[in-house]
Order: C-alpha cells, then sequence, then structure tokens
C-alpha cells in the first residue's frame, strides 16, 4: 500500500467527522454564513501556514499552495476592511508540526481541502453568485491546474515516504483533521 493510500484509509474517519459536523448546506446558503465560514478558514490557514512555513521542505512549492492572500481577498470582497482582516481570531494553539514529515503529513489535509473546495466553489456560485474576483477565490484556489496540483502534491509525499516517516506523517493528517474540526465546527 502507498503512503497515499494509507492516508486516505486511516484518515477517512476524521475526513468524515468534519464533512457532517461542518453543515456546509446551512454555512453557504447566506452571505453572512458564508463570510463567517471563511472567516474560520482563515483564521486556520494564517496560523496553519506560520507553522508550515519554516518546515516546508521545497519553499517554493510550500509558497504556490498558501491560501490566506485569496481567503483575505475573498473577506474583502465581502465587506471586510484590512485592519479588520488582520485581527481576525488565530486557530490556537495549532498542533505541534516538529518535522518536515509532519508538516507533510499537515500539508496532506489542507491539500486535500483543496480538492473539496472546487465543489463548494460550485454551490457558492449557484447559491450565492459569487465569483473568484466577488468572494470565491479561496474554494477556486488552483482553478483548472486542481488536478495537476494534486498530483504534484502527492509525488512530493511520496518522495518523502519512507518506513520511519510514513507514521508521522499519517499521525500529523490525523492530528491537523482535529485541530480543523474543533476550529471549524465551533464557530457560528
Amino acid at each position: 500500500m502507498t503512503l497515499l493510500e494509507r492516508l486516505k484509509i486511516e484518515t477517512r474517519p476524521a475526513h468524515d467527522r468534519i464533512e457532517l459536523a461542518m453543515d456546509l448546506e446551512r454555512r453557504i446558503a447566506s452571505r453572512d454564513g458564508y463570510r463567517s465560514l471563511l472567516i474560520r478558514f482563515y483564521g486556520f490557514h494564517s496560523a496553519w501556514e506560520q507553522a508550515a512555513s519554516n518546515l516546508a521542505p521545497d519553499r517554493d512549492f510550500f509558497e504556490r499552495r498558501r491560501k490566506t492572500r485569496l481567503l483575505a481577498k475573498d473577506l474583502s470582497a465581502l465587506g471586510l476592511s484590512d485592519d479588520e482582516i488582520i485581527r481576525l481570531p488565530q486557530c490556537a494553539p495549532l498542533m505541534p508540526m516538529p518535522s518536515p514529515a509532519a508538516m507533510l503529513g499537515s500539508m496532506y489535509v489542507v491539500e486535500g481541502s483543496t480538492l473539496g473546495g472546487a465543489v463548494i466553489a460550485r454551490e457558492v456560485e449557484r447559491n450565492l453568485g459569487l465569483g473568484p474576483e466577488t468572494g470565491c477565490a479561496y474554494f477556486k484556489s488552483y482553478g483548472r491546474d486542481i488536478a495537476v496540483m494534486w498530483k504534484q502534491f502527492g509525488t512530493k509525499l511520496l518522495e518523502a515516504s519512507s518506513p520511519e516517516a510514513d507514521d508521522v506523517i499519517v499521525e500529523a493528517a490525523q492530528k491537523t483533521f482535529d485541530v480543523m474540526h474543533d476550529w471549524l465546527c465551533e464557530g457560528p
């Protein structure tokens, strides 16, 4: 079994738990609910990117995948000022990422959520009429390159795979799902 297959199997319960608890249908039914959801995502990604940036095994690879700027763009389009965005609550404490392998395990969750974001983007567009320039840049983050970006991430993850690293990577992914669940699902 490859590391990607193992991650998919071993994180499935955590993935299903967060998907059920988020109640996306309700949260993207109104602009206020959607804005509140983006605020929670901003708080998670801002804290995660700060923690992960120093551990990224490939800086350029990591930088192309940052989401905070897209969330700030969306929140601005939905009426928040730059000062309000900067003062938004941050997800803390974030799970410890003691190594590049742990960072990649955590990134598996973050990158995987981008795949789901493409589906959410269609619903946001249908329900609220928002596109990448009007408040849905985050969920459309990679646009038509989503499959390519996921494949590149999978390649990077498999390059890091080893008997020692795999347990660290899987454990970090599971912890990231837990932190993400607690942070995203506690808000309105």
